[in-house]
């Protein structure tokens, strides 16, 4: 029996200011606000764009162009 998530999901865009791709993200609720991170997770990325390590606070996903590896900023 597959479980149904009751969390809200919403979709932000992307553009890459180097080579002007576009493209989105969507991302999933997944705590109330709090200082230790976050409040939302990152669920799916549209095809212009890949997630690379987490070079930055250690639970934020680092977003990159896949056309010309540009990092995205925050």
């Amino acid at each position: 029996m597959s479980q149904v998530s009751t969390r809200e999901q919403f979709r932000t865009p992307l553009h890459c200011p180097s080579c002007g791709a576009a493209g989105h993200a969507i991302w999933e609720e997944n705590r109330l606000p709090d200082k230790s991170g976050p409040m939302s997770r990152l669920v799916s990325l549209s095809d212009n764009f890949v997630l690379q390590a987490h070079l930055s606070h250690p639970a934020q996903p680092v977003i990159a162009c896949q056309a010309c590896g540009t990092l995205l900023p925050d």
